[in-house]
């Protein structure tokens, strides 16, 4: 959709949908609003497992008006109803979307834990790199995890696509028994003889993971 760049990273709350208007209809929430001079209605759903669908819907004939969808399509009106849309959208996702860098549950899981327990938050220092974090301790500022998302194949990964990941500290004699390729993987752009990197879809247990950064913790104490 033309319009995903409004929509990437955020995710609905869904009692700010009802408040703005949205009406939920048992299956999803829907909100319509008259754009460009009253010749469309603008139809926004969304689902409940977050998923967005737009319509523009000509007035005169019922008919979706799907143009200004077409990213070569150019032109004064067209242009008009593109920024229409995408005016109301962005008045939407202001209002009723917060923002999630992170996708996966286990990436959201990890940093809740270490939320939880050590009351120290992910940094995002990287502008050119908005999806990646890093972790440090309170103390003494040094890094003992980062949360990134990167290539398959750059962590030796078959097939195409994005995985988020987590580097962590590790003793060199673990780290050469546990890098497999397969669950865990030599420390992604980092260095290998003390950081690992673990692929956060579950192929490495919740519980294993926040025993990897307690102990990647300790030995940044150093």
């Amino acid at each position: 959709m033309i319009y995903d760049p409004i929509f990437k990273n955020k995710t609905p709350c869904f009692d700010k949908l009802i408040a703005f208007g949205f009406v939920f209809d048992g299956e999803r929430y829907i909100y319509s609003r008259p754009i460009a001079d009253g010749q469309f209605e603008l139809v926004v759903y969304v689902e409940e497992n977050g998923g967005i669908r737009v319509k523009t819907i000509d007035v005169d004939t019922g008919e979706e008006y799907v143009v200004h969808l077409l990213r070569d399509a150019v032109g004064e009106f067209v242009g008009k109803v593109r920024a229409a849309c995408a005016e109301v959208l962005q008045e939407i996702v202001d209002s009723c979307f917060e923002t999630k860098i992170f996708q996966s549950d286990f990436t959201e899981s990890c940093i809740d834990y270490i939320r939880n327990t050590y009351r120290e938050e992910p940094e995002f220092l990287w502008q050119k790199f908005p999806d990646n974090a890093i972790v440090r301790r309170k103390d003494n500022q040094k890094w003992y995890a980062a949360f990134l998302t990167v290539g398959k194949d750059k962590i030796g990964l078959d097939g195409e696509g994005k995985v988020e990941v987590i580097d962590l500290r590790a003793v060199p004699e673990d780290i050469d028994v546990l890098v497999d390729g397969k669950k865990y993987f030599g420390g992604y752009h980092m260095n290998k003889k003390h950081w690992m990197t673990m692929v956060l879809d579950g192929s490495v247990p919740s519980e294993e993971l926040f025993r990897r950064i307690d102990e990647s913790r300790r030995l940044a104490e150093k």
